[in-house]
């Protein structure tokens, strides 16, 4: 049978969803042909209207319930046949509705059997964060040997479609100082490093990546750390040029006259080179460290603010929340200005760099305290958008889509305008943990592998109400039903272990917690890689969570005889992760592997488990070590080595190790520095704990 499509072919966002439509057509039997509208509404067929104003006229109208980027799909009769249409009131929404069509397609198999839904976007700001991994605000070989991937336009389109697939609308890349990659000021050229060819290399891939980006309905946006200049400019035109192991995020201000002015104007060229680049962004406090708040803000208005008046069109801004400053000096700055398109994005770290920790906000950005009055009162002509920091696993894959629901529930206040989701510490480009030649591999690039991941937030954030069966069904198509049900359910159960790490034990910025590595380095970078979170480090750890208890207070309550009522104790702890655990094993087991990439998925489910296990014997032992030490009782203190010793927590570990080294191999992580990061590395620090006990005795404990 062949099928009508009626849409408009000028349209590069409906183009690009009427391909996957054909292609869901043709997987379920079906060939797919242009043809006119009228024909259309005799014959039946697709219909995919993107302005609303015909739709209204045969089905009513429809702007009463559609907003920006959201569709109706209509389900008619024509001379017994069926007649769908996609109807809304922007391109973006015409998109996302055949997008959604295809999928309903490929789920029942028939035309006639689509269900007709209305579906708006609950954020209007749903962007990916993305560190680019030149001039980068991080330094290791995990970055530098993502460049060539991340060079490669390929590498774009791939990552592009899956981002309007999963109906992401906003990129935004993240380095230092963007601009010589970009072009060459006239009266800074120096500044510039590159060949005149070389720069007009760039310049197409520029040029090229905001192209493929507008065509799939994503903005594009370049944030930057404020007061930077390149190597070239600090040669050229300062005076006390600063050498690049000290020119670093961190640190005073540094600025004069030429480096404003420079900046300043290549704001201006920016907007006017790149007609398809949407904003830009702003860190504000990095390397400001010695100026006020005033004239931190001041700085900024004089160069990026007036940079953006100077140029030929408007355009949209991210403004980072300082993280010690007076909101109101920000917010003043932000609405009074009238340099922006629409409203301003002001990014707002939840809790910190490991948003995997709790749906509560509990804490901001260095730990600021007052951030409420970005909110309160409600801001004009900004919206907060929160940032979902993810430094907590990069290698295990990770699906837990009833945190992102209650995340959402949570912190999606009307002053809220969406969500970054993304990463400072990885690329997700070449895939560089994975065995090479492994038949596992059926992917190209990190994001791919982890493409659960990303469908989670995006559809989410698109729509909170998406039930799991939409996650299921994919699972189901990639790799045979039923697989889906159970498959997502044990990722369920099993990938709560990070957040219960991290609101059990207290961190602060990106290296405090490595969850899949149970790593914290402290407050001192790389701490010679010996970053494994002991037994001792637990005990002394405070929690994230107040409504945690740590193994000491825990022991205080109970020995005092407190009420443990309204807490979540160690104990409680340990049971739920060993039942998660074993819940997400039983679900897993029995399960047909029909691919290798399917072995590789329940690979990493099994290894979220043993972690899980590991982290409850773990937190038993504690118990017992810190009863051991209160009160002389030596059977306590047995307890402990029996729960820190196999086939307990260390047989958990090896259970990890056996399961990583199948697939996996020493890798790159930034939170060690120049030390490479495997689960076996981790190893001795497991024993470590053991032999830490058995040195102990009665004599040493706090009776």
């Amino acid at each position: 049978m062949t099928v009508g499509i009626t849409y408009r072919e000028d349209s590069p966002q409906i183009v690009f969803a009427v391909e996957r439509l054909v292609e869901a057509l043709r997987e379920i039997g079906e060939n797919a042909e242009m043809v006119g509208k009228e024909q259309l509404l005799t014959a039946g067929g697709i219909w995919i209207e993107e302005s609303g104003l015909e739709a209204a006229k045969l089905f009513g109208e429809l702007s009463g319930e559609l907003q920006p980027e959201g569709f109706r799909i209509i389900s008619a009769q024509r001379e017994g046949r069926p007649l769908l249409v996609v109807a809304a009131l922007d391109e973006a929404g015409a998109m996302y509705g055949t997008l959604e069509l295809a999928e309903r397609l490929r789920g029942c198999g028939s035309l006639s059997e689509v269900q007709e839904c209305v579906m708006n976007a609950r954020f209007p700001f749903r962007a990916i964060k993305f560190n680019l991994p030149w001039s980068t605000y991080r330094r290791n070989e995990s970055f530098r040997l993502q460049i060539e991937t991340i060079r490669d336009l390929g590498f774009w389109q791939r990552f592009l479609d899956r981002m309007a697939e999963n109906r992401y609308n906003a990129l935004t890349l993240w380095n230092l100082h963007p601009f010589p990659y970009m072009f060459r000021t006239a009266n800074f050229p120096l500044a510039t490093p590159f060949s005149d060819e070389e720069l007009a290399e760039w310049k197409r891939y520029w040029t090229a990546l905001f192209r493929m980006a507008k065509d799939r309905g994503i903005e594009t946006y370049l944030v930057n750390w404020n007061i930077f200049v390149s190597e070239s400019f600090r040669e050229h035109y300062d005076g006390e040029a600063i050498s690049d192991d000290t020119f670093y995020h961190y640190g005073d201000s540094y600025s004069t006259e030429q480096i404003k002015q420079y900046t300043r104007e290549s704001i201006t060229q920016l907007i006017n080179e790149y007609p398809d680049l949407t904003g830009f962004g702003i860190s504000l406090g990095e390397r400001m460290n010695d100026m006020t708040p005033e004239d931190r803000q001041e700085w900024i208005k004089e160069v990026y603010f007036e940079g953006i008046r100077e140029a030929d069109r408007p355009v949209k801004f991210i403004h980072r929340a300082p993280f010690s400053v007076d909101p109101s000096v920000t917010r003043d700055a932000i609405e009074s200005s009238d340099v922006f398109e629409g409203p301003v994005w002001v990014e707002v770290k939840f809790n910190w760099s490991h948003a995997y920790s709790s749906p509560k906000l509990l804490l901001t950005h260095g730990g600021s305290n007052g951030m409420e009055g970005y909110w309160n009162p409600p801001p004009r002509n900004y919206k907060i958008t929160w940032m979902v920091r993810n430094e907590d696993f990069f290698t295990l894959r990770w699906a837990q889509p009833d945190f992102i629901r209650e995340h959402i529930a949570e912190n999606g206040q009307e002053y809220v305008g969406g969500y970054f989701v993304g990463s400072e510490c990885f690329i997700p480009g070449k895939d560089y943990s994975h065995r090479e030649g492994s038949p596992h591999v059926s992917w190209t690039y990190a994001f791919e592998k982890h493409w659960l991941y990303y469908m989670l937030w995006g559809r989410l954030l698109y729509d909170p109400s998406t039930p799991d069966r939409v996650f299921e069904n994919e699972l189901d198509r990639r790799y045979g039903s039923p697989t889906g049900n159970q498959l997502l359910k044990a990722y369920s159960a099993v990938c709560k272990m990070p957040m219960a790490l991290a609101s059990f034990y207290k961190f602060t910025w990106d290296f405090t917690l490595y969850a899949e590595g149970f790593l914290s380095t402290g407050e001192d970078e790389f701490n010679n890689g010996q970053a494994f979170i002991s037994l001792q480090d637990m005990l002394g750890r405070e929690t994230f969570d107040p409504s945690y208890l740590s193994i000491r207070n825990y022991m205080n309550r109970v020995l005092q005889g407190e009420s443990l009522e309204g807490y979540t104790t160690p104990v409680q702890l340990a049971e739920r992760l060993e039942a998660d655990a074993q819940r997400g094993l039983s679900l897993i087991t029995g399960l047909s592997i029909k691919s290798p990439t399917l072995e590789c998925e329940l690979c990493d489910i099994e290894a979220w488990a043993h972690l899980s296990l590991y982290f409850a014997d773990k937190l038993r032992a504690g118990v017992s070590y810190e009863r051991f030490l209160r009160t002389g009782d030596e059977s306590e203190r047995r307890k402990a080595l029996s729960w820190l010793k196999a086939p307990h927590a260390a047989g958990h570990w090896d259970n990890l190790i056996r399961v990583t080294q199948s697939h996996y191999h020493e890798q790159p992580l930034l939170h060690l520095g120049a030390t490479p990061f495997s689960w076996e590395r981790m190893r001795p620090m497991v024993q470590d704990d053991i032999a830490f006990v058995e040195s102990q005795s009665s004599a040493g404990s706090r009776v």
